[in-house]
């Protein structure tokens, strides 16, 4: 989220296919970090101790590699702004998984990777049964992400990606790359997004093409606006909010609805009945969706703000009283009222 931050909230570029960079990082690693490579290549395979010290090389490659992808994607898509950049970032984020899907022999298709070596670090034990040592190092990687996030936003060209937010034809008069400025944007992005993509691979061991779809850039996407575009101790809160609704909130709401004296049971029965199979997992989809239109209606700057940002809505808002006391004729009711305000 942080990472589609940098994309969204700091250049205002608009990114539905952010999953993609993931699907890259996982891979780079899941090929790399397992026998996948060694068998197409058909040679020995890679001792598994050395393999489980090439993750932290490794990590940064992956991260390298989904960053040139992103480069690759903003490349084309320079001249576009708004729903035209959302449909070709959409398409890319839906063609990458299936990329993966078809490349069989590297891949291994549908059937996704399997073992998949876990870091190691100095004799400490990394397996998905023990999280410790992986709680750690999310915590590096978070505190690493959110670190790089504050130097770029408060560097020439962080504030390169606010003035093209803004206005990119000021921008441009300036004297900023418009080119140089949105390719940086969509390669940082994709870059913490290759980071997230190999540890996920090294957590669960193995990697898949259906652990990516469009559901999951919406829920990236959820994160950031829920939070505060632009924001990044908002997109934080936005990130943990949604993992609380999507762990926690629509489990508990199948459970209750699930137990006759819940008063959600007789709801549940008749949407049951029309519709076969129906839980509120199966709709997160849908939830978030409603979750983004509500708080882009009544609380478009998100749970936490950034201060340029709320500055901005509230000017609007100034600028809108202003101009409806223009609206009102001298003597008509309400005239007086407007004349304070002004």
């Amino acid at each position: 989220a942080l990472g589609l931050n940098i994309v969204v909230g700091f250049a205002g570029l608009l990114d539905l296919g952010y999953v993609a960079f993931f699907a890259i990082g996982a891979y780079a690693w899941g090929i790399i970090g397992s026998t996948q490579l060694t068998n197409v290549l058909n040679v020995n395979p890679i001792n598994p101790q050395l393999l489980t010290w090439l993750f932290w090389p490794m990590i940064l490659i992956a991260a390298l590699i989904a960053a040139f992808w992103g480069i690759l994607l903003g490349a084309p898509t320079l001249r576009l702004r708004g729903d035209y950049l959302a449909i070709v970032t959409l398409g890319f984020g839906e063609i990458v998984p299936v990329v993966f899907l078809e490349l069989d022999k590297y891949t291994n298709g549908a059937n996704g990777i399997v073992g998949v070596q876990s870091p190691s670090f100095f004799g400490i034990t990394w397996t998905t049964f023990t999280p410790g040592p992986y709680y750690y190092l999310v915590l590096a990687l978070i505190t690493f992400t959110i670190f790089a996030n504050l130097r770029l936003r408060d560097s020439r060209l962080g504030r390169a990606w606010i003035a093209i937010r803004e206005d990119e034809i000021a921008a441009a008069s300036s004297g900023i790359n418009l080119v140089n400025t949105k390719l940086f944007a969509f390669g940082a992005g994709a870059f913490f997004s290759g980071i997230a993509g190999a540890y996920h691979a090294a957590k669960l061991g193995g990697v898949s093409p259906d652990n990516f779809s469009f559901g999951d850039s919406v829920i990236y996407l959820a994160m950031v606006v829920i939070g505060g575009i632009g924001s990044i101790p908002g997109v934080i809160v936005g990130a943990l909010v949604v993992y609380a609704i999507n762990q926690f909130l629509l489990a508990q709401l199948d459970s209750s609805a699930a137990d006759p004296s819940s008063f959600l049971h007789p709801i549940y029965a008749v949407i049951s009945q029309a519709i076969p199979g129906f839980t509120f997992g199966n709709i997160r989809n849908l939830i978030f969706g409603v979750i983004l239109v509500s708080i882009m209606i009544f609380r478009p700057e998100g749970l936490i703000p950034s201060a340029r940002r709320r500055r901005e809505l509230h000017h609007v808002e100034d600028e809108a009283v202003e101009m409806g006391a223009l609206d009102v004729p001298p003597g008509a009711p309400g005239f007086e009222a407007e004349a304070q305000i002004e």
